[in-house]
Order: structure tokens, then sequence, then C-alpha cells
């Protein structure tokens, strides 16, 4: 914008300006001339901008992932503070990476029995991600992540954990409707089993099917573009061990916490889950 603006009082110097001086001859064209170049060069340093917010956007993904890998909750705080205005941007993909931060924190917040910072967590991924369109002609992402957000919303109980569990499985069904093998759309649909409250036997085997087929389809999509969002994998082999590790397949659970390791060498709860099958031998 701050280009935009320099380059239009450029123009307005090189047409409009100079005063009540009478013209040279041939000073017109050369006006004309200058304020075209000008505007060439304003355009030429403001066509990057695109580019470089989708690289912005994907550096804030990358910190937001690390964060949550490492646990480290007061960094995902520093990165919604620092953030905050993304949480109403007009641009999709800022309230989209905002609501994934909040959606990490959440989940560090629900890890630790922090009441308060989880509800403050929901609450930011659920605001940036509300939108009064119909939930089937929204983008399956959106849905999938308001979905997800809204499962952890739901584990506080009461009358708002109540209020949250339809969302999530309003907005699961309209996800799995547009896209039923998006890879993070049967993440959150396994992660909605798994949570499940009183989740009984069928439940932790329709959860472990939904981790598996999630891990196997983040290993066949292509990489995302930057800015588009590519969290998941690692979180998927995660479950995908523990899911094997409490139905008694150690041999699964090992592989598919050293997968998740692979995808996130950082990653502090697929280290947990080595070192609790190395602890049973």
């Amino acid at each position: 914008m701050a280009l935009e603006q320099d380059s239009l009082q450029a123009r307005q110097r090189g047409i409009g300006g100079g005063g009540p001086l009478p013209a040279a001859p041939g000073a017109s064209r050369e006006r004309a001339s200058g304020a075209l170049l000008l505007a060439l060069a304003a355009y030429a340093l403001a066509a990057p901008t695109a580019g470089a917010r989708h690289e912005d956007l994907a550096d804030f993904d990358a910190r937001t992932e690390y964060a949550f890998f490492t646990e480290d909750a007061r960094a995902l705080e520093r990165l919604l503070a620092g953030a905050q205005d993304n949480a109403a941007s007009a641009v999709p993909r800022e309230r989209y990476q905002y609501a994934h931060a909040a959606f990490r924190a959440l989940q560090l917040a629900s890890l630790k029995h922090v009441a308060s910072d989880a509800q403050r967590a929901g609450r930011a991924c659920l605001t940036a991600l509300d939108s009064s369109a119909d939930p089937e002609s929204r983008d399956v992402e959106d849905l999938a992540l308001e979905a997800a957000c809204a499962g952890y919303v739901a584990l506080q109980g009461g009358l708002k954990g109540l209020a949250a569990g339809h969302r999530a499985e309003s907005r699961l069904e309209a996800a799995r409707a547009l896209a039923p093998g998006n890879p993070r759309v049967l993440l959150t649909a396994g992660l909605a089993r798994w949570f499940r409250a009183g989740a009984g036997a069928e439940d932790r085997a329709a959860a472990r099917a939904a981790f598996a087929a999630a891990a196997n389809a983040f290993d066949t999509v292509t990489l995302a573009a930057p800015g588009e969002p590519s969290w998941g994998a690692a979180e998927a082999w995660l479950f995908a061990g523990r899911a094997d590790e409490e139905a008694g397949d150690l041999i699964g659970a090992r592989s598919a916490y050293e997968r998740a390791l692979l995808i996130a060498p950082e990653f502090a709860a697929a280290r947990r889950g080595l070192a609790r099958l190395a602890a049973r031998r």
C-alpha cells in the first residue's frame, strides 16, 4: 500500500506539479514519460508482494508447527499475539493460518489440562473461522480445521462443549461431503472418534482405521504450495501409533512413531511413544 501511495504521489507530482510556470516545449511529453516510468517502477517493486505474502504465511505456519511439536506454548502465544490482525483479515489464508496456530495452542493446553488457555485458544480458533456462509459452500480445509477446533473445545464439557460438539459434527459432515479422501478430513474424523465421550471398542477401531487412512493419504498428496495448509502428516502417524499401541500391535506402533519422527524429528509426543514402547520390553 505504501508503494502504491508513493507511486500515486509521484505521478501527481509529475503530471500536475510545477506550479503556474509555463511549460517548455515538449515538457508535457517528458512529464508524461516520467510519470509512466515512475508507475512502471512502482509496479515492479510491488509485483513480488503476493509471493512475499505466501512466503510469510509459510514461515508463520512452520513456526507454528515447530512450537507445537516441541510443546512450546509460550512460542505459540507470541505468534498469536503478533498476528492478531490476521484473525479478521480479508485474506482467507491469513485467517486460516491464525486459526491453525490457535488450534495448536488449544491442543497443547488440552494436553497440559490448562482449561483457561484451552478456552481462550478455542475461542480464537473458532472466531477466526466463523462464517455466515452455508458450510456446504465453504472450503474443505476451513471446514476440517473448524471441525477439529470445535472437537477439542467439546472436550471441555458444559453447555459450550455440547454446542461445540454439534458444530464439530456438522462441519465434519460438510467436509466429508466435499472431499472424503482429504487427509486432514480423515485425520479429523479419527480424532472425533478417538476422543468421543464414552468411546468404546467400536469407536477405537473406527479411529484406528481413520488414522491409518489419513497417514497413507498424506503419503500420496503433493506438496502444498507456500501458504496453503500442510499440517497433519506427522500427527496422523502419531495417532496411528497410539491406536496400534492400544490394540497391542507394538511393531506397528513403533513403525508409526518412527514415521512421525521422520516427518518432524522434534515431535515430543512421538518420542514419548517410542520411550513407552522401549520400557515395555
